[in-house]
């Protein structure tokens, strides 16, 4: 009787190190509005990055809609900043789900021209923006990503950018900065301010 006590407390032990070895997946819900695809495009590289960390991750674009929560761990909010506000669909997304959202750890990002913008005022501006995304949550992590913005073709409304936003047309979105901040998210080692 003692030997097979013995042999399944070792069994035991060896299990809950294997256990330990390979713990479960955190499954990760990432919920954005993009306007022209450019914030879908960081989402999309944001999943990947995530999937390589043997991670679970759905994306769903923001709508009107109350969804079931309680299987993620971790929910990823970005949006697309236009005339100085979000994705209204991401608000919509946070009012239908408020109240399982404001039990979740939650993480949000802006997408931007303007935190390149060679104006100062521009760029603090362009940091409020993931609170406007947060709307009333409080996030454990917080960031602003430069987005993509071409041309329109029109020499006058680049001038007029240039002049009055201080901003470029072209691509700035920053690949490594966008995977650091998700690879964080991954390992835990968040913080609560914009990374600029």
């Amino acid at each position: 009787m003692g030997k097979q006590v013995i042999q399944i407390l070792t069994l035991s032990i060896v299990l809950m190190m294997n256990i330990a070895a390979y713990p479960q997946s955190t499954n990760i819900l990432i919920v954005y509005g993009s306007f022209s695809g450019s914030t879908k495009e960081i989402v999309d590289s944001m999943k990947l990055y995530l999937a390589n960390e043997s991670m679970l991750v759905q994306t769903l674009p923001a709508e009107k809609k109350k969804i079931e929560l309680s299987t993620y761990d971790l929910i990823i909010i970005g949006s697309a900043i236009r005339g100085n506000a979000p994705n209204p669909q991401v608000i919509e997304f946070i009012d239908a789900n408020r109240d399982e959202l404001s039990k979740k750890d939650v993480a949000v990002f802006a997408v931007c021209a303007t935190i390149t913008s060679s104006k100062e005022k521009k760029r603090a501006n362009a940091l409020t923006y993931p609170d406007k995304i947060a709307h009333g949550l409080n996030p454990i992590s917080k960031n602003v990503f430069a987005g993509n913005l071409p041309s329109t073709g029109k020499k006058f409304d680049d001038y007029m950018g240039k002049l009055f936003l201080g901003i470029e047309t072209g691509d700035f979105r920053n690949w490594e900065k966008i995977k650091k901040w998700t690879i964080e998210i991954k390992t835990g080692r968040l913080d609560a301010t914009p990374n600029t």
